[in-house]
């Protein structure tokens, strides 16, 4: 064992000379001793020196940044910013629809309106039917008799749409109307024909709740009076107020058509006006004097 290791030593320790030739002149030029062991030693040595350069090079400069599968912590802060924006955005995205369902269900008279309602969707309670309570019996019949009681009774009703009679609403244009209200018909409103360019003005003081184009009635507003009253604005040509906006009774909040649509379609342009109390649909003939 002692033998084969001096033997392994010697050859990894011997000399061997390496020279450089010249053919022409028949002499060496340049020669140097070399052994297995210097051999492996200066390769190692290169590796170090070369990774240690790669190393430097990565770190140092942006090179690293143009390698497949490299995320610098430049890019890595970038994606944290990125996907911080898109959790807000998806945030207001759900508290926007959370106030579309809540001004429903106000039309539709599922809850009430409250008094100040603004542009945060967080003013109405969430209407969600998902972790509603189940009444118990006793509930239901309380519920059942006390509906029974007040199904003809139109006192409540009455006292409450009855504060409305003193009010003096503004006129929303200076049309005459050309379609009355008619709730059998599914028509909660009047339609008012409109003077080319005219402007929509509020009926009364209140908050705008809704300003936006829909499919079925183009651009329309949706404003939120005291007395828990809501006006709908709908088939405007403009509109001039955003949510949140505070209005005042005769301010103008949206414009009608310029008059080149009645030139392009067959039917007359109008403006289609409503209000709902509590969820009900009120004529705005009887308040509004057209």
């Amino acid at each position: 064992m002692e033998k084969k290791k001096k033997i392994f030593k010697n050859n990894l320790t011997r000399k061997y000379r390496l020279t450089i030739h010249n053919e022409n002149k028949l002499e060496n030029v340049f020669g140097f001793y070399v052994s297995p062991l210097w051999v492996i030693v200066s390769l190692f040595c290169s590796f170090l020196l070369v990774a240690g350069v790669v190393f430097l090079i990565l770190a140092f400069t942006p090179v690293a940044e143009y390698l497949p599968g490299y995320v610098s912590d430049r890019t890595r802060e970038q994606l944290v910013n990125y996907a911080l924006t898109i959790d807000s955005l998806k945030g207001e995205v759900d508290k926007q629809g959370r106030y579309i369902s809540n001004v429903k269900a106000i039309f539709e008279g599922r809850i009430e309106s409250t008094m100040d309602t603004t542009a945060d969707g967080d003013t109405l309670p969430a209407y969600n039917t998902q972790y509603a309570i189940d009444a118990t019996p006793i509930e239901q019949e309380f519920a059942r008799e006390f509906e029974e009681q007040e199904r003809y009774n139109l006192i409540s009703h009455a006292s409450n749409v009855s504060t409305l009679q003193g009010i003096s609403f503004h006129r929303p244009t200076r049309g005459m109307l050309i379609r009355g209200f008619n709730p059998k018909e599914g028509h909660y409103g009047v339609d008012i024909a409109e003077t080319p360019g005219e402007s929509v003005s509020a009926i009364w003081d209140g908050t705008v709740i809704m300003s936006d184009y829909t499919a079925n009635d183009g651009y329309t507003i949706v404003i939120q009076h005291n007395e828990e009253l809501v006006s709908v604005y709908r088939n405007c040509n403009r509109l001039l107020k955003s949510v949140g906006d505070k209005i005042t009774a005769g301010e103008s909040i949206a414009t009608l058509s310029s008059g080149q649509e009645a030139q392009t379609t067959k039917t007359k342009p109008y403006l289609h006006l409503e209000l709902w109390h509590r969820g009900e649909s009120l004529d705005p003939n009887i308040y509004i004097a057209f």
